[in-house]
């Protein structure tokens, strides 16, 4: 073969190996990348669960309520991941994190007033 017929035919190859690499990486990206429609309809009830917790949030509320509240929005956030854009989920699990510490604080609050009101009659072992 002559040299010049060989380099027609590496610079032939290393383009259609370059279209093949880009049409891949394309493909791929179209096969994992979030639906259109039905990626909307599927993340139609989530967004629908969470707004309704968002709106159920009241000044009036106890605690425990606007926690388990809290919870139900980060989870169905976190949960449904393609539906929810990144701060929507950051905020989700800061949410959590929040609501953890909040439960922490008050079982230590809880247990040291138990601690400061133990006597005689209301043994420090009732705590």
């Amino acid at each position: 073969m002559l040299p010049a017929a060989r380099t027609r035919i590496r610079i032939f190859a290393i383009a259609a190996a370059g279209v093949l690499l880009t049409g891949g990486g394309f493909a791929a990206g179209r096969l994992t990348a979030p639906g259109g429609d039905s990626s909307t309809a599927e993340c139609a009830e989530p967004r629908k669960v969470s707004q309704e917790y968002l709106d159920a949030f009241t000044a009036e509320q106890e605690v425990a309520e606007k926690r388990t509240n809290g919870r139900m929005v980060a989870n169905t956030i976190l949960q449904n991941p393609d539906c929810f854009g990144a701060s929507e989920r950051a905020s989700a699990q800061t949410i959590l994190d929040n609501i953890d510490q909040g439960v922490q604080e008050d079982a230590f609050n809880d247990l040291q007033k138990c601690v400061d009101d133990a006597t005689d009659d209301f043994p420090l072992n009732s705590c």
